[in-house]
């Protein structure tokens, strides 16, 4: 079902007031289902999905989570791949799924604006900094939204567009989850203040986003050119935060041997005890999301069963915010 941000402002508005109308008004907004919905930015409607646990206790602070699609994708797929919504139910939270522009008739077109020139949305102008600004700001405004806790993750296009969001609204999210694709090497002479912690997982055999320079140099062509390496982003991310940190590495344990994908756990902590990121490397991973559909994109690579990347966000995200 779909509602309209004033028609559901008004519902919730509402709701302060009659906490009767809760059950049995079916215009307010829907629990245990994803629904659909718009925003208007500059004069154009922006589409989004939410989902909002029937588990979640009311008057209560909740925290969102922003997941970002990959390009040529959609958030319905998004919601597919990540399941997050699934995971909110057990640990109370909102998830948004924002869906980005297509600008031309190419599928592909479809991404977010990463800053990167080439990038269709960024050719085009697209502000989609703007969409994500005005998307918390309403959220915040009509739900009881934990500003403390807002966190925003991404697949491929949409991993590189969390880290560009990071920079760009600072002080809005408070950690950062990306899978898939690094941050744009276009930022990286760039400044920024201390930075949210973040979680970083990507695949050693991905063969759409390299996952170093010197993979970025060699011979195979890659899809998407323009980015830092994993270990480069990460780095790049914490020397935000502190200029003296050391790296714990640890393979962690396999869950089943079916699965020839191995996972190494990178944490890297700055001389105040503080976690600014960590990196997990899925050795002979793709370019997948960990724990999510066992087949995923045909050419993408392996997927890896060892870890689940939507639990392990979310945990980083929790501890992180605890410490």
């Amino acid at each position: 079902m779909k509602h309209g941000w004033k028609q559901r402002k008004a519902c919730l508005e509402k709701l302060c007031t009659d906490d009767h109308e809760r059950e049995g008004d079916d215009t307010i907004m829907k629990r245990g289902e994803l629904v659909k919905d718009t925003v208007d930015i500059a004069g154009e409607t922006r589409k989004y999905l939410y989902y909002i646990p029937v588990s979640l206790k009311d008057n209560s602070a909740a925290p969102m989570l922003l997941s970002f699609h990959g390009a040529g994708s959609d958030a319905a797929y998004h919601t597919r791949l990540t399941s997050f919504h699934k995971l909110a139910e057990t640990e109370q939270f909102i998830v948004v799924y924002p869906e980005s522009k297509q600008v031309n008739a190419d599928p592909l077109s479809k991404q977010w604006n990463d800053g990167r020139e080439g990038n269709p949305a960024y050719e085009a102008g697209v502000n989609d900094v703007q969409f994500v600004e005005e998307l918390i700001s309403q959220w915040k405004t009509s739900f009881h939204i934990d500003a403390n806790k807002v966190y925003a993750t991404g697949f491929s296009n949409g991993s590189s567009f969390s880290l560009k969001l990071a920079l760009e609204m600072p002080g809005a999210f408070a950690a950062v989850g990306a899978v898939g694709a690094t941050l744009p090497a276009l930022y990286q002479n760039k400044q920024a203040d201390e930075l949210p912690p973040l979680l970083f997982i990507m695949g050693n055999d991905d063969p759409i986003v390299p996952f170093s320079e010197a993979d970025g140099n060699g011979e195979h062509t890659y899809a998407i050119d323009g980015l830092l390496g994993a270990k480069a982003t990460v780095e790049w991310w914490v020397n935000q935060t502190s200029t003296s940190w050391k790296v714990t590495k640890e393979r962690l344990d396999p869950l089943t041997l079916h699965d020839p994908t191995r996972v190494e756990e990178n944490i890297y902590t700055t001389n105040e005890g503080k976690i600014a990121a960590a990196l997990y490397i899925v050795k002979g991973g793709g370019h997948t999301w960990p724990g999510g559909p066992k087949v995923q994109s045909p050419g993408f690579g392996k997927v890896c069963s060892q870890i689940t990347a939507s639990k392990v966000i979310f945990g980083f995200f929790q501890s992180s915010f605890t410490k």
